[in-house]
């Protein structure tokens, strides 16, 4: 429980065995658990989208690329399987419509304060304890 800061956001690229880093090398964000069971998760990259109101009107993004590259968001509420090592998030809203309504199991680690969600072997979202 607790809110955790975004230090890093990985993929493994499969075919060059790199990893990959959607929202830069110093992502920014935080994922809130809370001790009555809510989830709520904001990223966003090193360097975030900045357009002016005006242009927000005009500006039609790709959400698969928005998304995947500039920021996302989400929330609902969370259950652990701790003997399995796996984090649910069942998601109620946010920026990615096809997890609204879904159960979204992440396999997490916890050391100290550091909390890795991901295998860590082909992807991985780590983050430390901010409270």
């Amino acid at each position: 429980m607790g809110t955790w800061r975004l230090v890093e956001f990985a993929d493994l690229d499969s075919l060059t065995g790199n990893w990959k880093y959607r929202y830069g090398k110093n992502p920014k964000g935080y994922f809130t658990y809370t001790k009555n069971g809510i989830v709520n998760l904001n990223i966003s990259s090193t360097i975030p989208l900045k357009i002016s109101e005006d242009s927000t009107k005009k500006y039609f993004p790709n959400l698969y690329e928005y998304i995947d590259t500039t920021a996302l968001g989400y929330f609902g509420f969370y259950t652990v399987d701790w003997e399995k090592s796996i984090v649910i998030h069942h998601v109620k809203g946010g920026t990615i419509p096809n997890y609204i309504d879904t159960d979204q199991p992440r396999p997490f680690i916890l050391k100290g304060d550091t909390l890795i969600i991901g295998n860590n072997k082909t992807w991985k979202r780590v983050l430390v304890r901010a409270d």
